[in-house]
């Protein structure tokens, strides 16, 4: 595990640089303008890994700056809005560069529950009959073959690496957020490697804890490692900040 209470500090770019290899499939945890763990986004860009595939349920500014950097080989995201529809995200999907796999929100939280469980797929009811398998190889029209009723049938989305961005960790690695958890309690659990950063350092509530240190690998603490996105309860929106993205 990497630094966090107790533990001797450790640089954000130090833990990423071993988490994160080129070609890697990176998941980023929060939603739209809350929690996006921003200060690792821009780690990433600077330690100057090629060929990433980045994901986000539905992603912000951390999508945005890692789109401002050529080493995003492809996008898988339901959207990414700031203020309105992101300017870097839209040109993705108007030019194909880089890819960009759409998802809807249902889809690709059943493409992470398929992951978590181990299993590689799951039938899933909505949006069959979209155009959503046409434009996500990831979906494939098939059969319930239970009761013969039209489903898609979602393959597992496994990140090799999974960041979020958490209100505190205790002592034990524990993490707490104050906030929806979106779909980081399914990122953890489907991810291959977790990283979170933090705010700060809280005491040990175990039963208070959103996700337990079981799916933990590395905690780094960042204070401010939301902006410009908010993080309820300790700051705001920085709409200037996301202007300057």
């Amino acid at each position: 595990m990497g630094a966090g209470p107790g533990r001797p500090a450790v640089a954000l770019r130090d833990v990423l640089d071993a988490a994160v290899a080129d070609g890697a499939l990176v998941a980023f945890g929060g939603g739209e303008l809350r929690r996006k763990p921003v200060a690792a986004a821009r780690e990433l860009v600077a330690l100057g890994r090629r060929d990433l595939r980045v994901a986000s349920l539905l992603g912000s500014a951390e999508i945005e700056v890692m789109l401002g950097d050529d080493s995003v080989a492809g996008v898988h995201s339901a959207g990414v809005m700031l203020l309105g529809l992101a300017p870097r995200w839209r040109h993705a999907r108007q030019t194909g560069s880089p890819p960009v796999v759409e998802w809807s929100e249902g889809t690709f939280l059943a493409a992470l529950q398929a992951a978590a469980l181990g299993a590689d797929s799951l039938l899933w009811p909505s949006g069959v009959e979209t155009d959503l398998p046409g434009v996500n190889a990831w979906l494939k029209e098939a059969v319930d073959p239970w009761t013969g009723a039209p489903v898609l049938a979602v393959r597992a989305l496994v990140p090799d690496v999974a960041i979020i961005h958490a209100h505190g960790v205790d002592e034990e690695g524990n993490v707490y957020i104050e906030d929806d958890l979106v779909a980081d309690e399914l990122l953890v659990r489907a991810a291959c490697r977790v990283v979170v950063t933090y705010e700060r350092e809280v005491p040990v509530e175990r039963e208070r804890a959103a996700i337990s240190r079981l799916f933990v690998d590395d905690t780094v603490q960042v204070e401010g490692g939301a902006a410009p996105t908010a993080m309820p309860g300790l700051y705001e929106v920085d709409r200037d900040g996301l202007g300057e993205l």
